[in-house]
């Protein structure tokens, strides 16, 4: 094999290596074909107690984890770079993400870096295994590598909780590699990381302003981030999402002493009635269930933004505009110390909102702010509209002015997050189904809860 790899082309070398790569599984499941067989017709023998030990979610996960942790599966798990490579094809997940969009994301990049391909070789090198357990009477561990070889290979667009497992230790060196890389980038910056544990949340952000008003200090943050382009990537993607999420504050109870008051909003009432009676008469369709046809939001563009951004423009003068600012980084650091990291991504966005976009008029947060704060006295003093559907007309509305807005706020129309992974019955499996539900969420959360406290001030750094 090795003279016949020396025989071939250079710039055919790595394709060659691809395709043995695929081969040397096939070759060694064939191999051993029998011994394989032999080793599944044993385990025939102990199907009742697989199958009851199915019914267990966390059971399943928890023996999965030990199981595929042990040292002869290990060159089977996912790498850094195998990680890398999946958030790039979908996209890196952001800081302050809440479970659901974790989930999501997770197992987008797992079947991305679980393709079809590799899913056909690693189901091959897991049953290359099945003997040795057999042989030590590990008869639920056989079982348990026999299901996660037939559910890989037969599943391909699912993952299973070997698949699970093999990402997560990919994940693992990928997150060493990034909290490295973000304790790097800080002694570059001038702060030693190992201070940052003793440093209280005022001295972080002490330092993080001291370095946004320095020229100099900014500058070399911006060179840095520019020589650490993952580093920058995850970064711009945590703002981007933070900005897009920073209006689900409006709807938070501890949030309402930010909208605005009810003298403020009555002058801007009358006219916005009128406008918002004229859309439900063009558009009795509208509704939460779906975003508004493209005719809708070009019909709310020109009769509704218009009023919220002059609305938005004659009250967020610029001194009105600084205590808001004042106030979030006070609410933001209120959850960071309460460790409600996502609400205080929200708040972080509001703050990269105002900051982006100087002009009230144009600003998102600040327009969302207006249209959240008019809605309720809206709903009372707008006798054209049926109270049976004033709030799906108002979350209609909503969506049109989102889409309206630059493109952001997809967050209203994600599809609901697939909460169970299907187990169906396979040939070797047997006539069963096992659903293993929020138990493979929990394994993905907790997965991406691995950051570090640098990673947000590298983050709050690039804002």
């Amino acid at each position: 094999m090795r003279e016949l790899r020396h025989n071939t082309p250079k710039g055919e070398r790595a394709e060659f290596d691809r395709l043995m790569a695929r081969t040397k599984p096939i070759m060694a499941y064939l191999e051993r074909r029998e011994e394989i067989e032999a080793a599944s017709t044993t385990l025939e023998e102990h199907r009742a107690e697989f199958e009851k030990f199915l019914q267990d979610e966390k059971a399943i996960l928890d023996r999965a984890h030990a199981l595929f942790a042990e040292a002869r599966f290990k060159p089977l798990w996912f790498t850094a770079d195998d990680i890398r490579r999946g958030f790039e094809a979908v996209g890196y997940l952001a800081e302050f993400s809440d479970d659901d969009r974790v989930v999501a994301k997770l197992r987008a990049a797992i079947l991305h870096v679980a393709d079809r391909d590799r899913r056909g070789c690693l189901s091959m090198d897991l049953l290359l295994h099945l003997p040795h357990y057999v042989a030590a009477g590990r008869y639920l561990d056989g079982w348990l590598i026999q299901f996660c070889a037939n559910q890989t290979v037969e599943l391909d667009q699912e993952a299973n909780p070997f698949l699970f497992e093999m990402f997560s230790h990919g994940h693992q060196a990928w997150t060493e590699e990034q909290i490295a890389g973000n304790d790097k980038m800080l002694r570059e910056a001038g702060l030693d990381p190992t201070r940052l544990p003793s440093m209280t949340l005022g001295e972080v952000e002490s330092w993080l302003r001291a370095q946004q008003a320095d020229p100099a200090s900014k500058a070399r943050m911006e060179a840095i981030m520019e020589a650490n382009p993952e580093q920058r990537a995850l970064a711009a993607a945590s703002l981007e999402q933070m900005e897009s999420d920073s209006i689900k504050l409006l709807e938070r109870e501890d949030f309402s002493a930010f909208l605005l008051a009810r003298q403020e909003v009555e002058p801007w009432q009358v006219a916005l009635n009128r406008r918002l009676k004229s859309i439900w008469d063009q558009t009795p369709g509208l509704s939460s269930d779906a975003p508004p046809e493209s005719a809708v939001t070009e019909v709310f563009s020109k009769t509704v933004m218009p009023v919220i951004g002059e609305m938005a423009k004659a009250i967020f003068t610029p001194e009105r505009v600084r205590q808001l600012l004042s106030q979030l980084d006070n609410y933001r650091s209120q959850k960071l110390t309460a460790d409600d990291k996502h609400t205080a991504g929200c708040a972080m966005g509001a703050i990269v909102s105002l900051e982006r976009e100087p002009d009230p008029a144009r600003n998102y947060f600040l327009n969302s702010l207006c249209y959240f704060s008019l809605r309720a006295p809206l709903a009372i003093t707008n006798p054209g509209l049926d109270r049976d559907n004033v709030q799906t007309f108002h979350h209609g509305v909503m969506v049109g002015f989102l889409l309206v807005a630059g493109g952001i706020g997809e967050h209203w129309f994600e599809p609901d997050t697939q909460r169970s992974v299907t187990l169906p019955a396979t040939k070797s499996a047997g006539g069963f189904t096992s659903l293993v539900k929020p138990e493979t969420d929990r394994v993905l959360v907790n997965m991406r809860n691995a950051c570090s406290f640098a990673s947000m001030v590298t983050c709050s750094l690039s804002a």
